[in-house]
């Protein structure tokens, strides 16, 4: 299997056109190309292997072996073609510098297991199926904003976007439902019934809800709406829509150093925002031994616009997955660090080299629009994607753990 790759590289800088800017410390376009491969799959599935099976032979225990996978000798390997431009610049006397890449990555002969049908005497079959992009941009910035004979003030941004997407699948332009995998959508999207607030008590809802019932759903005021996609009154698999994913829109971090004399004072903060978050609905709504997150905005007839449902015995239609979407967008400060070097003159005295001391803060701030506001860490996805038989996060809420802070206090001496 052949694999190329090349790269190419302009230092415009050394160019006669741009000798009199003098502003210019560097400016270097870049572009590249290559193609990797990929071919993880396990020993000797290919070649059709066998399982074996405890069976009753008679009134004996015995073991059979029967096929498990389709022999495949056409399984060639995963390949990615990455194409990048790329441009590295230094400006303003080396106080300006940084990275701005675009790149895409086209991934094709996918290594999928395909299903079979079972009378065919095998179940499942590896194949070269499927494509998928990858597409987006990744820009890195440092700055020296401030430069005295005792103060300066030095940034560091990094911020990047991509977007992935199924291009084709096992019979081309097609979805797979049953995995969950759209064209034109990323690998791993939620895929849930829409949510369209809380019922009220106004005549208008009151015979939308008549209709359900008429058709075996029990809604009642103050229970979750869903959105009828199609109007037929059934809230079923073909009312659900493409929620969002756990892959986040952009990512960054912003680094700040501040030093004065002696000291100096390190900052940084990181980005995730644009991700669905798979959890938030409360399990708990209070009472004598509450086992979750306490909510007060509850809808009641004394309070017909809160945000969550009322409290019900169990006698209504469960549509509780089609609040469990919420945004995970989240930064947190992830740490927070003050250092004094000693001077040198009391380092002689000290007989020492040198001597620095240093606290700093870990996580001490979580910020965001949507689940960070009601006690939620996203940044913990322990099994956030995963929902269990009736539709409820396997992780999420049901073990989410809190922003571990901590405060940390350091000595460096060398002798």
């Amino acid at each position: 299997t052949f694999f190329p790759s090349f790269a190419l590289a302009w230092k415009m800088q050394d160019e006669k056109f741009l000798k009199s800017a003098t502003w210019i410390n560097e400016l270097k376009p870049r572009f590249g190309y290559g193609v990797v491969g990929n071919s993880s799959v396990n020993p000797y599935t290919t070649s059709g292997p066998l399982s074996r099976n405890p069976y009753v032979y008679g009134s004996s225990a015995a073991i059979g072996y029967l096929p498990q996978l389709v022999q495949n000798s056409l399984l060639g390997w995963e390949k990615t073609a990455s194409t990048n431009f790329g441009l590295d610049f230094r400006i303003l006397n080396n106080r300006v510098s940084g990275t701005i890449e675009v790149y895409q990555q086209n991934t094709s002969d996918l290594i999928m297991t395909k299903s079979l049908p079972a009378v065919s005497g095998y179940v499942q079959k590896i194949e070269n199926v499927g494509k998928t992009r990858n597409k987006g941009v990744e820009i890195t910035l440092s700055t020296v904003n401030v430069q005295t004979q005792n103060f300066t003030w030095n940034m560091d941004i990094n911020w990047s976007k991509n977007k992935e997407e199924i291009v084709e699948l096992i019979n081309g332009k097609e979805d797979m439902l049953s995995d969950r995998w759209f064209i034109g959508q990323p690998i791993q999207v939620f895929y849930q019934s829409n949510n369209d607030g809380i019922w009220g008590a106004s005549k208008t809802d009151l015979e939308e809800i008549a209709k359900f019932k008429a058709n075996g759903y029990n809604f009642y005021p103050g229970t979750i709406k869903v959105v009828d996609q199609n109007g037929d009154y059934k809230i079923d698999a073909s009312d659900m829509i493409i929620r969002g994913t756990p892959n986040p829109t952009w990512t960054g971090g912003i680094t700040n150093t501040f030093t004065y004399k002696n000291w100096s004072l390190n900052s940084f903060i990181y980005f995730r925002w644009g991700q669905t978050y798979f959890g938030g609905y409360p399990n708990s709504y209070g009472g004598i031994n509450p086992n979750g997150r306490v909510e007060n905005d509850v809808w009641s007839w004394n309070n017909p616009g809160g945000r969550w449902p009322m409290p019900n015995s169990g006698s209504v239609t469960n549509t509780t997955a089609a609040m469990q979407y919420n945004d995970g967008s989240f930064g947190v400060v992830r740490n927070v660090s003050l250092s004094y070097t000693v001077a040198r003159k009391v380092l002689q005295k000290m007989k020492l080299n040198n001597l620095v001391l240093n606290v700093q803060v870990l996580n001490p701030w979580m910020f965001g629009p949507g689940v960070v506001k009601w006690g939620i860490n996203p940044e913990d996805n322990t099994n956030w994607n995963v929902a269990s038989s009736n539709t409820n996060p396997l992780g999420g809420t049901n073990n989410n753990t809190i922003l571990p802070q901590s405060f940390v206090f350091g000595l460096r001496a060398g002798f």
